[in-house]
């Protein structure tokens, strides 16, 4: 028998649903029928259309018989603009405060003439590229593309209004795919899913942050909802072959461009909201982000880092006794270490490459220490001057404002305009504050800089970056994805396909922090995500927030060797990435789905998200978990996917047949599998460290030739935005392949710049398989008499010269002195050629090479001879719910085996087995499998194989538990919840006096509850539990009403569900009566709600673990209330649900940091005093409130808001007077209300003396009197908590 618990209600009964994807639909009922069943009132839907007309040059407007109208509004020839609201509203901009613009000023194109035509059924209403039908009696429409004689929009039903939402459905068809949505974290391929069109303030996997209300269908068209409210798409997840469309708005207003593929559909979504910003060239480079001009340094001997002076220092971000301040010039000698200039001269006394620097990059930072804001914009401007001798840019992070503000301190106090024009800002990164009323804040921000930055900056081209985008962010701003934790693969491997979604919106700008802002020190990621990222568009490094530094050297070696490295490959290669950055701007993306370049089946689906094109030449596959990992961090990669063609290994040569999924493809820890595609073109630089360095009047080119091709080189000033009139030069690079015979040819750079240097030496790098007959080469035409050199010195020293290096090394950068430096890296044989210095604006540039051979030996195919056919078995442990893995006995003669599955061949297996993940459960599947050497391949062996069932794929795991009475030595009542059958849980043996008890069970996450199944003995006898309760909570302290359960005796297992799927972390069965008067039980599992998130209390930056990154976060945003323009963000740490962070939020984490608390059971009693120092006061007085204890007991962490005037008091500082190890998190809160309240927190960390003396004096608040006036203030939201998280209010 099994009862049900209604649902839970109060703060936590929703924290645990699944992402916010459902927007409310509506049946077309009547409204008073709506009404009565609780639905939302639907908006009557006019049934029929009587009449069309063309209104203007551009508009159809479509009348319904009862007045309203429907209205097309063409944007060009194949695109148009849907709009109807039933309400009588007309054309309009979205809503939005601010103001903000998604579409640019210029989003029209001439339509080529609209013609429309009427019949008793259908309104036809066409373009030269686009016929819109409309069924007049349905209300049903179609869209064919004139130019294929496709259909590529069919709806499926009218249009759907209610009150808060209206949706569209369309037809899906079996092989179209769907793409788009901006930054939809682990996701780009969205066939068969859902994705949520909103900040959904999560920024891990399943997140969304940065959406785009825009999406594109391989089928042929595109969609843009024109609108600042959230939304949700959906591809077939509620109902196959229907693609489902809704926002919160109760009017439509929605885009559709009818093209044909990726590029043609990203430039009209670029038409309406504006082409993506080329990034300034110092954007390519390493950025630095910090806090510098808040903290206190003081030495410990296990501090956060070893700093020059061969000293451990620790930072506090309140002033601590015998610490020292930091500051961003340092112009305190003992703490020049710590300051924003010491930062860069790490950078450059490492050889690391920097590009630019923000300095104030943390909560109460600032960038200047003065009594003014003037004053702190010259620190700022001293500051910019030494970064810029340096070769590096500078910017500034941006909570919420970027304009002088009433009421906030010169700490605090931002002037975007005399940032830019006086102190020589030229970045600017946003934060979570940006999201205000759906999104315009964000675009109505990145806006406003977009236009101050050239006004202000002498024509400077921005460099912004954003964690809240929308449509039209692009044009303005790249992208960050927001605050996560490194150091484990989840990071790494989540990441790659968000890159790639986000270039399919419509966002090729997209980055995140190098080995994540919190956690880190696992040197095999950190050194697989710096390999990885230097393929990509931005390198952003965020120190300083978590508990390890975050500096490409700061893990030692051999990290520091290999991130030097790719750092500097990043800036070998930035004439190659700069030109496809301009691709980006109204072509593919930087970071490509290789669907764009290869499109097939598997390409458009998800199963390539782990690779991807860095523009046209180079196919990246990052390392993003562990495979065969040794202790060094060696591995190999499976699953590369290489499509048809040739493929050369970026670092050795070694040649790829394509059309294989590769595997067991070798990565020592210094090597990411990049693999340049055939024909490739690679313009390069020599390796520098900042754009300043970068030599303009050197150029390289990297040759791959097989049968020949051409590469356009792009540049510009890289600083300016001149570029958009067109000030840039192209450079055409083509070869050609005849026989033996290489020909090289480089045309006359075409266009200028200011400052372009016409005047370059030209270096060739040809890669070959042996050394040339004869080179040769002409300048304008002229032959140049080349002679060969033996040495590398002797190349780089002379002109008009070339060198057949047999073995170039490639670890260059180690280093001095280290292991690393011992390894050598060679690559395959080059041929380089170099010509004098010429102007190239004048003069092209041949080389032509005779005897020219590219034919390495193949890497996997050496032996000979007949192969028997591989016995294939599935072994036990191989056959899982979403896995199998054939393996096979070792094959005579077999150099590697070959699986087919699914339609493709994965080859490269040297091991003798190969996981298979991601499958069906319960499903039978084919393989294929054979062993291939240099004389080909054995006869195939079919196997086949059924996944398993998943019964446990819903139980919670990591189950805490106690029980009110004594358990059985070696039955304790862990063994009830360990997932083992064969152990066992029993209350003490004896005379079976345990019932009554109770059993507590800590399920140590939040989740959405499902049933409860309980194995008990087979034969029903001692200790199977018969009756009792069960009641839930989240936080121990407010429970459920107790609801009844009866089991029976037989069977050998019995089930309690839970009524309504409430959200609970704590589950107490009291248990009434049980056979013998004992407890015992095989197992028990508690079920979440089948694809719900279980949620980790006090897990603020969502990275499913509990550690120094939350406390980080808690002690920046303690004191935010709902309202504030940042909380929602953070709105999952309120654990309380009381609309502010507090103490007890924070005791969530800090409880079970340094070993955890084990909390005595002793209860929190007790109250605070507030006693100030004078009850009247004049201005300039220092006003001193005593917080002392009243009957304190068992205090492990308090809190409470003390609102006051700014003008009438200045808050000072805090003064820990009794506070015993507690850590200050107090915060002075500028709400965003314009109302300011300090917030004194304090908690304990992991296990510390409580405050439990009765009376004590605590500490004293320190404020300074504005004006004349009597004390008033009034603390409020007083919280004092203990050990076990018990709360008195008061």
């Amino acid at each position: 028998m099994k009862k049900r618990i209604s649902s839970m209600t109060g703060p936590f009964a929703s924290c645990l649903l699944a992402l916010p994807l459902a927007v409310g639909l509506s049946v077309a009922v009547p409204v008073s029928v709506s009404a009565q069943m609780g639905l939302n009132p639907v908006v009557k839907i006019p049934v029929q259309l009587t009449d069309a007309r063309q209104i203007n040059p551009t508009t159809v407007e479509l009348k319904y018989a009862d007045g309203s109208t429907m209205t097309l509004d063409f944007y060009g020839s194949n695109i148009f603009r849907l709009f109807q609201d039933n309400n009588g509203g007309i054309l309009r901009d979205p809503k939005a405060t601010p103001e903000a613009q998604i579409l640019t000023g210029n989003a029209r194109r001439a339509t080529g003439g609209i013609e429309v035509k009427t019949s008793d059924r259908y309104f036809d209403i066409s373009t030269p590229k686009v016929l819109v039908n409309i069924d007049r009696q349905k209300v049903l429409m179609t869209v064919k593309n004139l130019e294929t004689g496709k259909t590529v929009v069919e709806w499926t039903d009218p249009l759907k209004f209610d009150k808060e939402s209206t949706t569209i459905s369309l037809r899906a068809n079996e092989d179209e795919y769907f793409y788009g949505g901006g930054v939809q974290n682990g996701r780009f391929s969205h066939k068969g899913k859902a994705i949520a069109i909103e900040n959904t303030n999560n920024w891990v996997d399943g997140g969304v942050a940065s959406p785009t209300p825009f999406y594109w269908s391989t089928g042929g068209y595109g969609m843009m909802w024109h609108t600042f409210r959230p939304g949700r798409y959906d591809f077939g997840a509620t109902e196959d072959g229907k693609v489902l469309l809704s926002h919160k708005e109760n009017y439509l207003d929605v885009f559709f461009m009818i093209n044909d593929g990726a590029v043609p559909l990203l430039n009209d979504f670029y038409q309406l909201t504006g082409n993506p910003v080329l990034l300034p060239k110092f954007g390519f480079y390493m950025g630095h982000l910090n806090a510098y001009n808040r903290d206190y340094w003081k030495e410990s001997e296990n501090g956060f880092m070893l700093y020059e002076d061969g000293k451990r220092y620790n930072e506090s971000q309140k002033p601590v006794e015998g610490g020292l301040r930091e500051s961003l010039n340092g112009e305190d000698p003992a703490a020049y270490q710590f300051s924003a200039r010491a930062a860069i001269d790490r950078y450059q006394s490492q050889d690391m490459p920097l590009g630019w620097f923000l300095p104030n990059d943390g909560y109460a930072c600032g960038y200047g220490q003065g009594s003014s804001l003037d004053e702190n914009i010259q620190n700022l401007k001293e500051f910019g001057e030494y970064a810029h001798s340096k070769g590096v840019e500078i910017g500034l992070w941006t909570q919420s404002d970027l304009h002088p503000k009433e009421g906030v301190e010169p700490l605090l106090q931002r002037d975007i305009v005399k940032e830019v024009r006086d102190a020589g800002v030229r970045v600017l990164k946003t934060d979570v504050a940006w999201v205000g009323a759906g999104y315009s804040f964000g675009l109505n921000g990145v806006t406003d800089v977009g236009q101050i930055m050239p006004y202000y900056g002498s024509n400077a081209r921005p460099f912004i970056v954003s964690v809240c985008g929308w449509a039209g962010t692009q044009r303005y701003a790249g992208i960050w994805t927001g605050d996560q934790s490194g150091g484990d693969w989840e990071y790494i491997r989540y990441h790659i396909p968000t890159f790639i979604g986000s270039g399919l919106s419509g966002q090729p700008n997209i980055t995140n922090d190098l080995d994540g802002i919190f956690g880190g020190k696992n040197v095999p990621v950190n050194i697989r995500d710096y390999q990885w990222k230097t393929f990509t568009p931005m390198l952003l490094n965020m120190d300083g927030w978590g508990a390890n530094p975050k500096y490409p050297q700061a893990l030692g070696e051999p990290a520091a060797s290999i991130n030097r490295w790719y750092l500097k490959m990043k800036t070998e290669l930035m004439p190659y990435a700069y030109s496809v950055a301009r691709e980006a701007v109204d072509g593919k993306p930087i970071v490509r789905a290789m669907f764009l370049d290869y499109p097939n089946a598997y390409t458009l689906s998800h199963k390539t998200q782990y690779q991807y094109m860095f523009g046209p030449s180079l196919l990246v596959a990052p390392i993003y978990k562990e495979t065969r990992m040794d202790k060094d961090g060696n591995d190999i990669r499976n699953g590369i996917y290489l499509p048809e063609g040739v493929w050369v290994d970026y670092f050795n040569g070694d040649i790829y047949q394509g059309g294989v999924i590769l595997n067991n493809f070798d990565c020592p820890i210094w090597k990411l599998p990049v693999f340049v595609k055939a024909d490739a073109i690679l313009p390069m630089t020599l390796p520098h460290n900042n754009p300043s360095a970068w030599r303009t009047d050197y150029r390289a080119y990297e040759i791959y030739a097989q049968c020949g091709t051409t590469f356009t080189e792009y540049d510009d000033d890289g600083k300016t935005q001149d570029y958009l009139s067109g000030n840039a030069t192209s450079t055409a690079v083509t070869t050609r392949v005849d026989g033996n015979k290489l020909s090289i040819y480089v045309d006359q750079m075409s266009g200028e710049y200011t400052g372009v240097e016409f005047n370059k030496l030209t270096d060739f790098r040809i890669n070959v398989s042996a050394a040339p007959k004869k080179v040769e080469a002409k300048v304008g035409g002229k032959k140049v008499k080349l002679a060969p050199v033996q040495s590398e010195a002797d190349f780089l020293n002379g002109e008009n010269v070339y060198y057949y290096n047999a073995s170039p090394e490639l670890n260059r950068y180690a280093t001095p002195g280290s292991e690393f430096a011992k390894v050598s890296v060679k690559k395959n044989p080059q041929l380089w050629v170099r010509l004098a210095k010429c102007d190239v604006a004048k003069n092209a540039v041949e080389v032509t090479v005779k005897g020219f051979q590219f034919s390495p030996t193949d890497p996997l195919r050496k032996s000979q001879g007949t192969l028997a056919a591989p016995q294939v078995v599935f072994k036990e442990e191989a056959v899982g719910p979403y896995n199998l893995a054939p393996s096979w006995q070792k094959v005579e003669g077999a150099d590697f085996y070959e699986v087919e599955f699914g339609g493709m061949c994965y080859s490269g297996i040297r091991d003798l087995t190969l996981d298979f993940e991601d499958l069906e459960a319960e499903t039978e599947y084919t393989f294929k499998v054979r062993a291939v050497n240099a004389q080909g391949a054995s006869e195939w062996t079919v196997a086949k194989a059924t996944t398993l069932s998943n019964p446990l794929e819903f139980a919670i795991q990591g189950i805490k538990a106690s029980v009110t009475c004594e358990d059985q030595p070696g039955q304790t009542i862990d063994h009830l919840f360990d997932f083992d059958m064969k152990a066992g849980w029993h209350t003490k043996w004896g005379k079976g006096e345990a019932v009554p008890f109770d059993m507590l069970i800590d399920l140590r996450s939040v989740n959405q509850l499902d049933r409860l199944d309980y194995y008990h003995r087979e034969d029903g006898g001692n200790g199977t539990i018969l009756h009792g309760t069960v009641s839930y909570s989240t936080d121990k302290q407010t429970w459920s009403e107790p609801v009844p359960f009866s089991w029976e005796r037989v069977g050998a297992m019995s089930t309690f569900a839970f009524d309504g799927n409430p959200a609970a972390r704590y589950i107490k069965i009291s248990i009434s009566e049980a056979v013998g008067n004992f407890g015992s039980g095989h197992e028990m599992y508690i079920f979440k709600v089948a694809d719900t998130e279980s949620i980790l209390q006090g897990d603020i930056n969502r990275d499913k673990r509990i550690d120094e990154g939350d406390f980080t976060s808690y002690m920046n945003y303690t004191g935010l209330r709902r309202g504030d323009g940042d909380f929602d963000y953070v709105s999952i740490g309120d654990v309380n649900g009381n609309g502010l962070i507090d103490a007890y939020d924070a005791s969530l984490v800090s409880t079970v940091l340094d070993g955890g608390v084990a909390s005595t059971g002793e209860m929190v009693s007790g109250s605070l005093v507030l006693t100030p120092s004078a009850k009247t006061y004049k201005a300039g007085d220092e006003v001193r409130i005593t917080v002392s204890g009243k009957d304190l007991r068992a205090v492990n962490a308090l809190s409470f808001a003390l609102p006051y005037d700014t003008q009438e008091f200045e808050y000072m500082g805090i003064e820990a007077v009794g506070m015993k190890q507690m850590v200050n998190l107090t915060n002075d809160r500028l709400h965003s209300d314009g109302t300011k309240a300090l917030y004194p927190t304090f908690v304990n960390r992991g296990q510390a003396t409580l405050l439990d003396a009765g009376n004590p004096e605590l500490f004293v608040i320190k404020l300074k009197a504005k004006r004349a006036g009597r004390f008033h203030l009034t603390a409020k939201d007083c919280l004092l908590i203990d050990s076990g998280l018990g709360v008195v209010k008061f």
